[in-house]
């Protein structure tokens, strides 16, 4: 399915109210995973990016970006939406990096142009995996990573709409969460963990780590509410996959 004009649409509508809203935590600090905000530095995805030519599949307003460029890498930016490449325009600092409008089931970019391919509940969590990650193996060189973080399916599964929160009960069949509704037509994505495995070694890409960020009890979720308030403690909210190109 064609999901990149809602996704597009939905975007743009949202940007400004989502960047008010997360930005303040995400923006603050550099190298923030997921919805706990867990630091890099304790998870150890990503490593030293200096000299390394790095792409972000769904930059947003380039919380990301903006820190790995201040770190040295060349690092551009890819969003389906031009209210988040605006946003990211608008707080770019002194590294500046280029912005580039594009899907990341269709990337506009030669094989073998990235060191890094990466993104945090970004372009692989709005994009049908089963393409975005053929593309983005095929931007990779030889030795370079794909790092990304999505939601768990047990996250998904146990997401209650009737209440808005995620609980203790399992509310959707595991097997059949592959696309997931959103507001106005959009679609988001979600994979289960034997269907990433396929997905990931279909695009020849070697599984390195697969990490399952834990937050501390008492950590916030700057996005979802949980039932109870420690949920992502006791059971894998993210995926964190850590894979390269042989």
């Amino acid at each position: 399915m064609d999901s990149i004009p809602a996704n597009r649409r939905l975007w743009n509508r949202i940007s400004s109210a989502y960047q008010r809203e997360h930005d303040p935590q995400i923006g603050a600090t550099p190298r923030l995973w997921g919805m706990y905000s867990i630091p890099d530095a304790h998870l150890h995805a990503l490593g030293d990016v200096t000299g390394k030519r790095v792409l972000e599949l769904g930059c947003g307003a380039g919380q990301w970006s903006r820190a790995l460029a201040a770190e040295g890498a060349t690092v551009v930016g890819l969003d389906l939406s031009e209210a988040q490449l605006a946003a990211a325009a608008r707080a770019m600092g002194a590294a500046r990096y280029p912005l580039v409008q594009g899907a990341a089931e269709q990337l506009p970019f030669a094989a073998d142009s990235f060191d890094l391919v990466f993104c945090d509940f970004g372009g692989l969590s709005w994009a049908p995996p089963h393409l975005a990650v053929p593309q983005a193996a095929r931007v990779l060189r030889r030795g370079g990573r794909l790092v990304f973080n999505v939601a768990s399916p047990w996250f998904e599964a146990c997401y209650d709409e009737a209440v808005s929160r995620v609980t203790t009960t399992l509310q959707q069949d595991y097997f059949g969460l592959n696309t997931i509704a959103e507001d106005g037509g959009a679609t988001s994505y979600q994979l289960t963990y034997g269907d990433w495995v396929k997905v990931l070694r279909g695009a020849d890409l070697i599984i390195d780590d697969l990490i399952e960020p834990r937050p501390e009890p008492g950590t916030p979720n700057g996005y979802n509410k949980t039932d109870p308030p420690d949920w992502a403690h006791r059971w894998p909210a993210e995926l964190l996959w850590v894979t390269h190109k042989p």
